[in-house]
């Protein structure tokens, strides 16, 4: 019942002070919502308060309890304490999200503060009224804070409310008075709901009288039963607004003609500014402008420089004929034309590739702003400053992602920056749905139609919340027909239309939650509980018989069989009726609480063996798209496909299955479906749009037609501007075009029509939505399978159900397959759905709800893998079970919660009685509406424009062409059409492929028959010439290897030819466009009616009779039917052509462009031809010219170009990415280095930032192999300047501690392993080192508060170094001695600590000479140390001396510690200021710039702590935002890799490559180089004879286009052959000698008195070995035992 007008003078029931702060806080007084509202409130009722957003009713419920909150204190505080009421929770708010519980909690605190104040300024006192908030985020000290000292309001949460009621926490809910419960809406329809009530109920039990209980929603339906929800047996009185809800919604489309994008020219302003990840997207051989890409420290210089060319634009969607770019830059100007916006998407996914892309724009605008130029990029990637701390300080940061999957922190931060105007903008799922307050939100953008008109309602209602606020909102479909759901969502939220709300009957598994809840607590008698539970609205009808079944399953009734390892959870005394818990009951209730599933990701993995050890791992899949899916089905992870081979309990194992298109998203299901009253909705809306559209329905624009004044002002009212309006209607009428009906709710449409792959979809167009559809296509299914003998693989969706029908098919079934007895359909259903993988889910869900999964371990709760496994056993066990209640309920929420069995049974009715009706169409194309059933994964999928070129390629090809307009918006088939495809299909249609030239007179006959008129040199360039090889007939000996092309003829040979078939009267010549041409007899009369030449008489003679009888210029016949002589001629150009223009073809034959374009267009009307943009030039506009082409010669096309992109989008050889790989780290042959110079080695530095070689490795190999002009004075350059900052760091396993206490002999060797790792930092990196500030350096007074360090020369030497700077050698020593004084300190015992600390990375120096004379002085620079000569004369006396060898090398190492500690100045490094997130996505990009691909293998070869796990965070935060890619790209480093798009069209172009130097290409590298896989992800080639190659330090390897061929171990003594050719080994050993010589000349004299002697290959001595012969060509001079090679150091 509906609540009473309020009365007069509404504010007098409240205290003065309470008055006084409400109408100095709104000075216009209450509005008339709140007067009813407290009306209903006073009297004690429970209120359903039901208002739109904003407009006052949370602060209705509360402001009536916190009065009578600051009356019972002050009240309470006249008492004695012994009288005064115990302390406990008076207001009880209950929300469904944490989040909008954390905004009442501060929203609460306006008032509290207002009112106290006033009474503090009366002089009463104030009462403290405190507030407290308990959720699962609440800590346990926070918990027991809260029971100790309970708040007077306490904010909570229907779980943690459940979790109070089973815990002494109850204890503090005795005194509540009143009960809130906000956004009652989504919690009343579903099993949370039912949930909450019984929490309720229990509750009322702990109180002496019921809580008054108040409900807040902006959108229910219907009310009455919402307010039986939220009574239960206690009515609730409705009160409610009922005028229609205040919007400004607009559906902006933001291009004339969707089917048509035009090519996108960027923004208004164009240039400027560049985006992260450009760096990966060139890879090898870049113009010197994208170098800049490499490293901060030159994106940064590129971009002092000035603006970045023209090809390097950061909009990745320049020049597409996508909508995204439009969509985009509409949002983006939207943004900065108001102070605050959200933007609504409905993914998580895209919530994170918008953000970027909204960031990436506004970059772009700021860096070519006037007053913008000076701002310095970035740190580090602005566009996910969404989901991490890396926004500091960015200036491009105008938008942030809100949704479930980013921190409670940054949620928390993203609104509170929202609030206060710092940030311009949010992009958010449906976290930011419900009541939340966002401040003064100016307007509401939403991406696609929202799933319904509730959640339109509240999206919107986010713009201008407060009271009499108007919401803005707009509204932009991607597709056209996302316009209609647009459309209906706009309508039905200006209408007020809110989707029905349904609670959910008798969930049994809640009723067994609870029932072990409340037992737990007290000992119950089963009459009684069975009242409490009846009092709930959803159980109001619950039988006694079921409620005696589920105290029947928990008492352990079943448990004597096959369910006897299920325990019992309580004890049922059937004597006595009484309830008891057993023990744990109560550990088993909070455990598993609440009702939210527990749901998780099956793994993807790889088949067992086939070289898949240790890198099976493919990816994640969400457990319902596992359920839904079936062996056989197409999935894809990333942008690689993979085939289903088995489905197990805890993961999916697939092979790949490259270029081929999903059946359905991994994301699919996300989403409930649209419920059925929307699709009535949509159906209506059809109905009379199509009715209100009168006229032909040919897409043609010339064609007339009229739309009724009604639907147009209908649209307008709706909010379409008008290119939504023309799209919508041009839409509808190209499906009445299609289909001859557009599907609406009267009337569904029954569409076949042939598939790419020959076979039949049977497609049922319905607005009803998937909850409707899936049951329907269950009973299809069923029906075909038991009368047709085989699986339609159905498939339902929101639009309607497809079917696949084999080929073989003899009979073509139609809209019988569709048509049941509603009772007949319904039990159907009822037996399949117990077999569903639906079902087996959904059980474990509900057994789990029921506490019938115990978990392994007492308080935690078991692993998914393993309740699957528990669930599965027990559904097997309950099937055998009489009236086990849990299989009861998992069909009742399958029949009524998944599925809307009642709107199918109505729906099927209204098909029975003629009220619906089915109709049948035939199409040669799918119809527009059939674009999103087949293929909107597709779609979706490439909307986001970050897959690869041959993904895209692959994708496009796999869809009717009609259909692409539809999808992208785009029918330029150039860019997708292959160019080799169709250059090869063209040469061979005009046989101009040498085997296919014509021989002889016949030949040419023919060719004049199939192609039409030639000239003379056209028909030699067709023609085999006479006396060429293979002439007599052999057909083999065109394959036989070695045999050389086919020659065609020259004009002599083909005029003679001709004229012999002249003087047969079969061919004669003709002027056609004034060029002479040889036509067959056959074409006469063709050419004479159409073109008007002149035939021979004997010509004419030949003709067809009825042709010989027509008139010249007559056209009376061919209206008869007949193909007109025109058409027939460029039919057969079409045929023997790829495509052409309307000015070729009219060039052609010698006639108008007019005339060539009627008969063409009479060609595409009968499907003979199509039309689009097929060529590969764009015209001067942009795009490309729209021309002709053949239907077959399309079909050839885009059958061999799907082919082609299917073979390019698999995996890539390990060669080709060797190849890339090399190309991109810099490396060649000797001499032949990518880099030079000062920048080379800046850029080598920039792409190993932070990586830890061997300390000699660096200028061994490292740089040398890099930079081909590499000396040691350009790294030292670089620390100077201060671009550059090294670290050191011991080997792992080396013990620093005891290292300067050890004897010099035993150190020595384990010193040399010591020395071993230098990593290199551009100073700007985030991974780099931070230096002491000088402006951070204490003052000369010692802090008081810090204790002094222990006198000591280490500390002294750190405490020198913290003031920052650097100091020399001689100033850190003074400043010890002084530090350390009296005490002597010998500059030895300095230099050693200086020594172990640049060792330890905690000091650096702006020289490397440290570093190369440490390695001097172990040894460490020319692999082993030198021993001393044996000397021929030894003094007698030397056996006199006393100091022992031992202190000898102590005293050398002293001396050399010293000598290396003088060079340069020394400084304290600490570790990175930035925080893990900022380093740990850093490193990602590290990684990529280094490698391309990022791959397990690689991630381990980098020594990254936790290997590929550590990073997957980012790297799925980098996916969802499109930074990266996941796919299958390199062969044999496992399915899980990761790159940048622009990297992997990249690579792909390196598979392709058919150059000869670059597969000729010969490069030496050291085994253990970065750049070196072999051994680390790559396995060695197999090798003959006993030994096999290692990465052991000194090792090198020679690689020839990408192979590895030579392998040499250190010192050049064995080698190992990969290959047995003779002219690559031969290349090999030259380039290993000539890299071997260059590093023994870069040593000086000491190089040149190495030894380096080859003395094996394979195993055998390398005499007896045919390299012998190239390594003496190569310089090396034979001895006994090998070939040595000797270099002089000059």
């Amino acid at each position: 019942m509906d609540a009473t007008e309020p009365t007069s003078h509404v504010l007098d029931r409240f205290s003065d002070e309470v008055r006084g702060w409400f109408l100095d806080a709104f000075p216009a007084g209450p509005t008339s919502l709140q007067e009813q509202a407290w009306d209903v409130i006073e009297g004690g009722e429970n209120a359903l308060v039901i208002a739109p957003t904003g407009s006052g009713k949370t602060l209705a419920a509360f402001l009536f309890a916190l009065d009578e909150l600051m009356r019972s204190k002050a009240a309470a505080r006249e008492r004695p304490k012994k009288e005064r009421p115990a302390k406990g929770v008076r207001v009880l708010y209950i929300s469904p999200l944490k989040a909008l519980g954390a905004d009442v909690e501060r929203n609460l605190q306006e008032p509290l503060a207002g009112i106290a104040a006033r009474m503090a300024a009366a002089g009463d006192d104030v009462p403290a009224v405190r507030t407290g908030m308990r959720t699962g985020d609440t800590t346990p000290d926070q918990r027991r804070g809260l029971v100790r000292n309970p708040p007077d309001i306490l904010i909570t949460t229907p779980e943690s409310l459940y979790l109070m009621l089973t815990s002494q926490a109850r204890e503090t809910l005795r005194t509540v008075d009143t009960v809130i419960i906000d956004e009652v809406h989504a919690l009343a329809g579903d099993k949370r709901g039912a949930h909450l009530a019984l929490s309720l109920e229990r509750l009322d039990d702990l109180l002496e009288k019921p809580a008054q209980r108040i409900g807040l929603s902006a959108t229910v339906r219907p009310r009455d039963e919402i307010a039986r929800f939220l009574g239960g047996v206690h009515p609730a009185r409705v009160v409610a607004e009922e005028k229609r809800p205040d919007m400004d919604v607009r559906v902006s489309v933001p291009v004339r003609d969707m089917t048509a994008v035009p090519v996108y020219g960027g923004s208004d302003l164009a240039g400027g500014g560049m985006t992260r990840g450009q760096g990966r997207a060139g890879g090898p051989r870049r113009a010197p402008a994208e170098d800049a890409w490499k490293s901060d420290r030159a994106l940064r210089a590129a971009m002092a420089a000035g603006p970045a060319p023209a090809q390097t634009s950061p909009d990745s969607r320049l020049g597409s004929s996508s909508i995204w770019p439009y969509i985009e830059a509409t949002i983006l100007d939207e943004v900065l034309a108001h102070r605050s916006t959200i933007v609504f998407v409905n993914s998580r996914g895209l919530c994170e590739k918008l953000t970027a892309r909204l960031n990436d724009l506004y970059a772009k605008r700021l860096g070519i702003q006037p007053d913008a130029g000076e701002q310095e990029a970035a740190p580090i990637r602005s566009d996910l400053g969404s989901t991490a701390e890396m926004s500091s300080g960015a200036p491009a940061i105008i938008a942030k992602a809100h949704h479930g999957s980013v921190s409670k922190e940054k949620r928390l931060q993203v609104e509170h920056e929202l609030k206060r105007g710092e940030l311009p903008c949010v992009v958010a799922t449906s976290s930011l749905e419900l009541g939340i307050d966002m401040g003064s939100i100016d307007l509401v953008l939403q991406v696609a139609a929202p799933p319904s008109v509730a959640s339109a309602l509240q999206r919107i209602g986010r713009a201008n919340h407060q009271v009499g606020g108007r919401s803005a909102g707009s509204i932009f479909p991607r597709t056209r027909t996302e316009i209609i759901d647009a459309a209906v969502v706009a309508e039905g939220m200006l209408e007020g239309r809110i989707e029905a709300t349904s609670v959910v009957k008798n969930p049994l598994d809640v009723l067994a939650q609870q029932t072990v809840a409340a037992v737990a607590m007290d000992d119950v008698a089963a009459d009684a509980w069975y009242g409490t539970v009846r009092r709930a609205a959803p159980y109001a009808e619950l039988p006694r018989r079921a409620f005696d079944s589920v105290l029947d399953m928990l008492a352990g009734r079943h448990a004597s069989g096959d369910l006897a390892e299920f325990s019992p959870r309580i004890v049922w005394d059937r004597e006595s009726g009484m309830l008891k818990a057993r023990p744990g009951a109560q550990r088993q209730a909070v455990t598993s609480a609440g009702t939210i599933p527990d749901r998780g990701m099956f793994s993807v993995v790889l088949p067992e063996g086939g070289g898949n050890e240790g890198r099976r791992r493919v990816g994640e899949l969400d457990e319902e798209m596992v359920y839904e899916s079936r062996v056989g089905d197409i999935i894809t992870l990333g942008t690689s496909s993979w085939r289903i081979g088995e489905i197990t309990r805890d993961r999916v194992i697939v092979e790949p299955a490259p270029g081929r298109s999903a059946r359905l998203p991994f994301w699919h299901g996300e989403g409930i479906g649209r419920p059925a009253e929307t699709g009535r909705m949509r159906g209506a809306f059809l109905r009379a749009l199509a009715g209100g559209i009168e006229g032909d329905d040919a897409e043609d624009d010339e064609r007339p037609f009229a739309v009724d004044p009604t639907i147009a002002a209908r649209l307008a009212a709706d909010g379409l501007d008008d290119d939504a309006q023309s799209n919508l209607i041009e839409l509808v009428r190209s499906q009445r075009a299609a289909t001859g009906t557009v599907p609406d709710d009267k009337t569904l449409v029954v569409e076949r029509c042939e598939d790419e792959q020959g076979d039949w979809r049977v497609m049922l167009h319905s607005p009803y939505g998937r909850r409707v559809h899936e049951p329907w296509a269950m009973a299809v299914s069923d029906r075909v399978m038991a009368t047709l003998g085989f699986d339609p693989q159905a498939m339902a969706a929101d639009d309607g159900i497809l079917l696949r029908i084999p080929l073989a098919e003899t009979r073509l079934p139609g809209a019988e397959l569709f048509i049941f007895d509603p009772d007949e359909l319904d039990r159907i259903v009822r037996d399949r759905v117990d077999s569903t993988s639906l079902f087996a889910a959904r059980f474990r869900e509900c057994a789990a709800r029921a506490l019938l999964m115990s978990p392994a371990a007492p308080g935690k709760r078991a692993p998914l893998w393993q309740q699957r496994l528990k669930a599965g056993q027990l559904l097997e066990a309950a099937r055998r079970e009489h009236e086990f209640p849990i299989l009861a309920e998992t069909a009742r929420e399958c029949l009524q919660d998944v599925y809307d069995m009642p709107a199918l049974h109505e729906l099927m009715e209204g098909v029975q009685a003629g009220s619906v009706r089915l109709v049948e169409a035939q199409t040669s194309v799918p119809s527009p509406f059939a674009g999103p059933l087949l293929f909107g994964y597709v779609g979706e999928h490439l909307y986001a424009g970050d897959l690869p070129h041959a993904e895209q390629r692959a994708s496009l090809l796999s869809l009717d062409p009609t259909l692409l307009g539809e999808l992208l918006g785009s029918t330029d088939m150039g860019q997708v059409l292959d160019a080799q495809v169709m250059h090869e299909v063209e040469r061979s249609l005009q046989r101009l492929d040498p085997v296919r030239y014509a021989r002889g007179v016949e030949g040419v006959a023919d060719l004049l028959r199939v192609l039409g008129p030639l000239s003379v040199d056209e028909v030699a360039c067709r023609l085999r010439a006479a006396g060429d090889a293979g002439d007599e007939g052999d057909e083999g000996c065109e394959d036989a290897e070695g045999a050389s092309a086919p020659q065609h003829a020259d004009e002599a040979e083909a005029r003679a030819h001709l004229d012999e078939l002249h003087r047969a009267h079969r061919a004669f010549p003709v002027s056609i466009g004034a060029v002479e041409r040889w036509v067959g007899v056959d074409d006469a009369a063709r050419l004479r009616d159409a073109l008007g030449v002149g035939v021979p008489a004997w010509g004419n003679a030949v003709c067809h009779p009825e042709r010989a009888q027509r008139r010249e210029g007559s056209h009376a016949a061919f209206a008869e039917g007949e193909c007109h002589p025109l058409d027939e001629l460029l039919a057969r150009y079409a045929r023997t052509h790829g495509p052409f223009s309307t000015e070729t073809v009219a060039a052609r034959f010698g006639i108008g462009r007019a005339v060539a374009q009627e008969s063409l267009l009479r060609l595409a009307a009968d499907a003979r031809l199509m039309q689009g943009r097929f060529g590969e030039e764009p015209c001067d506009a942009g795009e490309r010219t729209r021309t002709w082409v053949s239907a077959d010669v399309f079909r050839r096309l885009r059958s061999l170009s799907l082919a082609e992109a299917r073979r390019a989008v698999q995996a890539v050889g390990q060669d080709a990415f060797t190849r890339f790989l090399f190309d991109l780290q810099g490396l060649g042959p000797v001499g032949g280095e990518r880099f030079e110079g000062l920048d080379g080695v800046a850029q080598v530095i920039a792409q190993f930032e932070g990586v830890f070689l061997p300390a000699a490795s660096w200028e061994a190999h490292v740089f040398p192999s890099r930079v081909r002009d590499y000396r040691p004075g350009m790294i030292d350059e670089l620390l100077a300047s201060g671009d550059v900052v090294w670290a050191g760091a011991r080997r792992e396993g080396d013990d620093d501690e005891d290292a300067p206490s050890r004897p010099a002999q035993k150190r020595g060797a384990r010193e040399r392993e010591a020395v071993g790792l230098v990593a290199f930092y551009p100073t700007d990196s985030p991974l780099a080192p931070a230096l002491p500030d000088l402006a951070d350096a204490p003052s000369g007074a010692p802090d008081a508060d810090t204790a002094p360090l222990p006198p000591s020369v280490e500390n002294a030497v750190v405490e020198a170094l913290g003031f920052g700077g650097g100091l020399f050698f001689r100033q850190i020593v003074d400043a010890v001695r002084r530090r350390l004084a009296p005490e002597p300190v010998d500059e030895a015992a300095v230099a050693a600590v200086l020594r172990d600390l640049m060792w330890s990375g905690r000091v650096t120096n702006d020289t490397f000479a440290p570093v190369r004379s440490t390695l001097e002085s172990t040894g460490g620079g020319a692999g082993k140390p030198r021993s001393a000569p044996k000397r021929r004369v030894s003094s007698r006396r030397g056996r006199l001396r006393t100091v022992d060898a031992p202190a000898l090398q102590g005293i050398a190492s002293a001396h050399a510690a010293v000598g290396a500690a003088l060079t340069g100045r020394w400084s304290l490094i600490m570790p990175s200021p930035e925080n893990d997130t900022v380093r740990a996505i850093a490193l990602v990009e590290s990684l990529l710039d280094r490698y391309g691909v990022l791959t397990r293998d690689v991630v381990q070869l980098s020594g990254v702590p936790g290997g590929l796990g550590a990073l997957m965070p980012v790297l799925r935060s980098m996916e969802d935002a499109g930074d990266v890619l996941r796919g299958a790209f390199v062969q044999g480093l496992g399915p899980a890799q990761f790159a940048a798009r622009e990297t992997v069209d990249v690579l792909r172009t390196y598979a392709a490559s058919e150059d000869e130097v670059d597969l000729s290409e010969t490069v030496v590298l050291a085994a253990d180089d970065p750049a070196c896989l072999l051994g680390a992800g790559i396995p060695w080639p197999p090798v003959e004879g006993g030994s096999r190659p290692t990465r052991r330090t000194g090792s090198l390897v020679v690689v020839r286009g990408g192979v590895p061929v030579l392998y040499a171990s250190a010192g050049l003594r064995a080698l190992l052959s990969f290959t047995s050719d003779e002219e690559a080994l031969a290349d090999a050993a030259c380039a290993l000698i000539a890299h071997e010589t260059r590093a023994l000349k870069r040593a000086g004299a000491e190089g040149a008195r190495k030894k380096v002697v080859v003395e094996t290959l394979n195993d055998e001595s390398i005499l007896s070995t045919p390299l012998a012969e190239a390594l003496q060509a190569a310089g090396l001079v034979r001895l006994p035992n090998g070939l040595r090679l000797y270099v002089t150091p000059f």
